[in-house]
């Protein structure tokens, strides 16, 4: 199921995207010939991977992150959501919407909503209100080969979206009871890694994305030198180019909860082949750097006011050494890596001080120097995170705040009402903003 406003969205201009998205809550479907714009990404993103592939820009010291605009997303408003993802090739930026059960699509470069793809089972609630995560969906997101968005769902399936119909195309059961959670792409061999987090014990499932048949799983239950993660869960998995293989967040490694791990799956042969472990992480959010190096979000903060620490780690992927501690920024979910401005972004809304204080934020963390560059104050709900390569849009989804709410509760909200994705610049490059897209 689609529903977009396509009228309104040919309609719109550059300079007004908040007009696209107020449209938008007048969702229609579209009819064929109205599907130009998505079309003609999809025709010009061979032309862009040139432009994507070329040399990435010189890093800025001390970035000072800027909010420079908010995307209302309609329907229902943005309450509860999971992870997001940016294909610079076709200018699309995709969210995991659990409010409205849809795959959100946002223009990258004008930060205007396209519209949504909805057959997801949305939010599950808890008889006592609270969400129930391990059954909500959708949850992991990502685009393979330009072509289709793969997304997790809470019914333990990944649904494929064919980006030129708008609809879901199948749904692969990973044959777990409970959801897909996060997911990478192996664009060398054609293989997804897709995480089933909430099972007892937690797997990972290679499916190849051509034939849509799974290749086989990996079980976390502590055999085959894997990681007894059944009562801890796993994260993030992510996919290196110069390696070729799949790095997997552990937050829990062995008994010690004060140290975690990423482990190592080579996709040929389906196995496990190393773990690193790391002190003092808990590692949830993964994002593949510079100089075969990764940056772990670290979820969870340690020790006791005045000494607590929430720090994110870069970790060497050639022998899983920390090469770099950042203990400005934690309490991190997804993180990112812009390749072009050759630095991490982080979702932050568990950031603790010394204190223990949390204070939400979006991190910026230089990948060249790899050292802390800034925070900015974002949202309790901002756990989500994806960047443009090429326009340096930073998008950051932030949930409404619930009714009857504390007053004051979620004060540095931009768009406490009705949710948003909030988009970010560093403003080093603001006054170029508008050159930058003329050029594209």
């Amino acid at each position: 199921m689609i529903t977009i406003d396509w009228s309104s969205l040919l309609r719109a201009t550059e300079n007004d995207p908040q007009a696209v998205a107020r449209r938008a809550r007048g969702e229609k479907m579209p009819s064929p010939h109205q599907h130009g714009r998505l079309a003609r990404r999809l025709l010009m993103s061979a032309a862009l991977i040139g432009s994507i592939a070329g040399g990435a820009a010189s890093a800025r010291a001390d970035e000072k992150m800027v909010l420079v605009a908010t995307i209302d997303v309609g329907g229902k408003g943005l309450g509860a959501f999971d992870i997001s993802f940016v294909d610079p090739k076709l200018d699309l930026y995709v969210l995991a919407d659990r409010t409205n059960a849809s795959v959100d699509l946002i223009d990258a470069s004008d930060n205007t909503f396209i519209g949504r793809v909805g057959g997801f089972t949305g939010a599950v609630l808890n008889p006592n209100g609270t969400a129930n995560n391990s059954l909500s969906g959708p949850d992991g997101v990502v685009i393979v080969d330009h072509k289709e968005i793969w997304a997790g769902d809470g019914d333990s399936t990944v649904k494929v979206i064919d980006l030129k119909t708008l609809a879901i195309a199948d749904a692969i059961s990973t044959g777990g009871q409970f959801r897909v959670d996060e997911m990478a792409w192996d664009s060398r061999d054609h293989i997804l890694a897709v995480a089933n987090n909430a099972d007892q014990p937690p797997f990972v499932t290679l499916i190849n994305t051509d034939s849509h048949v799974i290749l086989g799983k990996i079980v976390f239950d502590g055999t085959n030198g894997t990681p007894n993660a059944t009562t801890t869960g796993i994260e993030q998995p992510q996919w290196s180019p110069r390696t070729g293989l799949f790095y997997v967040s552990v937050p829990q490694f062995g008994t010690d909860p004060e140290q975690g791990a990423v482990s190592v799956i080579d996709p040929n042969s389906l196995s496990l082949t190393a773990n690193f472990p790391v002190r003092d992480c808990t590692p949830a959010g993964l994002a593949i750097g510079p100089r075969n190096e990764a940056l772990v979000g670290c979820s969870a903060a340690f020790f006791s006011p005045p000494n607590v620490l929430s720090q994110s780690l870069i970790l060497s992927l050639d022998n899983g050494d920390v090469v770099a501690n950042i203990p400005q920024v934690g309490g991190s979910d997804e993180v990112w890596y812009d390749r072009r401005t050759q630095h991490y972004y982080t979702g932050s809304r568990g950031n603790q001080d010394n204190l223990g204080v949390v204070t939400p934020v979006l991190g910026t963390i230089d990948a060249r120097t790899e050292q802390f560059d800034g925070n900015v104050l974002t949202s309790t709900t901002a756990h989500s995170v994806a960047a443009d390569p090429i326009s340096h849009h930073v998008f950051v989804p932030i949930g409404f705040v619930p009714p009857g709410s504390p007053e004051g509760a979620d004060p540095s909200n931009p768009c406490p009402t009705t949710g948003c994705i909030a988009v970010y610049l560093p403003s080093a490059i603001d006054d170029d903003d508008g050159g930058r897209q003329t050029r594209r």
